[in-house]
């Protein structure tokens, strides 16, 4: 995900190093020295140390700001994945049972309350400033659509909302990195048994016992809070061996099941019986 919106942003100066410097007012360079043109940009470059280039067409680069809409739908991309991150993150360092898979670190105390009560308030930062960079997309985006001919009068305000947005993420980054994932810590032992206790794991068995025995299994941890290796022991439907097997965690992220992976369960369930 984040390789995916790594890409796409150092693309982003692609889009917005074009400038319409020394198209004069609407871009035709009217009552502009032909020098100045063709020279101006140069000088920008030095300047800046920036590959700046012309645009091609300078009415067109004059009149149009769709560069700023896109390259600000990439912006507004990554903020949606940080946001995706953040609530992920916060919703498993949730305290309700007071078995949280993922601990992140204390910011702040969160209640003068209620004792001991901790906010997750990097992730809420983060959630806040993805919904602050969705509104400036809106803005860019409508502003954008009001040039009137060969101008754009809320240039300043699209390039404004543009340099927030990018702001805004260098801050919301930093703060995931440096005080969330730098100090979180995981709980495989309470993230494991979670995960052997949710009924949902028996879909991994509907291709070895079939649906409607999966179906009893499920119901019954339920039914009796068990996990399901304590819910078989008690129904008998898979030998013990074979379900600690089938649900190793390497083979519960294997894409699929082999033909070879029924002959193998099938044997080891003749075998047993």
């Amino acid at each position: 995900m984040l390789s995916r919106d790594w890409w796409r942003v150092s693309k982003c100066f692609e889009r917005i190093k074009i400038v319409n410097l020394g198209g004069s007012a609407i871009g035709t360079s009217v009552a502009v020295p032909r020098f100045f043109v063709f020279e101006a940009v140069a000088a920008l470059q030095k300047l800046t140390d920036l590959p700046i280039a012309r645009a091609e067409n300078l009415s067109d680069a004059t009149a149009n700001n769709d560069a700023f809409v896109e390259v600000h739908g990439i912006l507004k991309a990554h903020a949606v994945n940080l946001e995706k991150m953040a609530s992920d993150i916060r919703m498993l360092a949730a305290d309700l049972t007071g078995e949280p898979e993922i601990i992140i670190p204390a910011m702040l105390t969160g209640s003068t309350i209620m004792p001991g009560k901790i906010n997750p308030v990097i992730p809420e930062y983060i959630i806040t400033t993805a919904h602050k960079i969705y509104a400036n997309d809106a803005l860019i985006s409508t502003l954008a659509g009001q040039g009137m001919l060969e101008l754009n009068a809320y240039l300043p305000e699209i390039g404004n909302a543009v340099l927030q947005s990018i702001e805004m993420l260098i801050s919301a980054n930093n703060a995931l990195l440096k005080s969330v994932l730098n100090g979180m810590e995981i709980n495989a032992e309470i993230a494991e048994r979670k995960l052997y206790k949710s009924p949902t794991i028996v879909t991994v068995l509907n291709h070895i016992i079939g649906y409607q025995k999966a179906s009893e299994i499920a119901k019954f941890m339920k039914k009796n809070g068990l996990t399901v290796f304590e819910a078989n022991e008690k129904l008998n439907f898979i030998a013990k061996e074979q379900l600690i097997d089938l649900l190793k965690p390497e083979n519960l992220l294997k894409n699929g099941f082999s033909i070879y992976d029924l002959a193998s369960n099938r044997e080891t369930d003749s075998s047993s019986t």
